[in-house]
């Protein structure tokens, strides 16, 4: 009877969900930056602590999509007044679970840094992957671009 309240217990500690965990970091006493899971040592009167949450599986990007990021990053580029078009390509890349970030196309300078880096106007939403761009919303040539430069649909 022993082995299945201690097998009960087991799977009851199993299924609690994590909890958060503090983390410190300091600068010792030769100036140097330490980090622990364990409060610093009384001496240190100033130091920082952080809850953190352990990493969940799901919420974690797939190798081959952190593969892909390093080698050919992802930036969405909008402008305010997009609309529909602009958050339609921002949910896809969501959806494919694609790691990336957007740029706000507002002033007459960005305009010009646009055409000076890509050879193009501007037209948003434009999806810029490694060196490749490609401009407005054709979901199919997105996913394209988006395949050959190695990134994996999100499962």
């Amino acid at each position: 009877m022993n082995a299945r309240a201690g097998l009960a217990a087991l799977l009851l500690a199993a299924a609690l969900p994590a909890v958060a965990q503090s983390a410190y970091r300091w600068v010792d006493e030769q100036g140097r930056v330490q980090y622990s899971d364990q409060p610093p040592p009384q001496s240190i009167k100033k130091f920082e602590e952080r809850k953190v949450q352990p990493n969940r599986g799901d919420a974690l990007e797939s190798f081959e999509n952190r593969k892909a990021a390093g080698s050919f990053p992802v930036t969405l580029y909008t402008e305010k007044d997009c609309g529909k078009p602009c958050d339609d390509g921002r949910a896809l890349l969501k959806k494919r679970g694609i790691p990336f970030s957007e740029t706000s196309i507002e002033t007459a300078e960005q305009v010009a840094e646009f055409k000076k880096r890509f050879g193009t106007e501007p037209y948003v939403p434009a999806l810029v992957v490694g060196r490749k761009v490609e401009a407005g919303l054709a979901e199919g040539l997105w996913h394209s671009l988006l395949d050959d430069a190695g990134y994996k649909a999100k499962r």
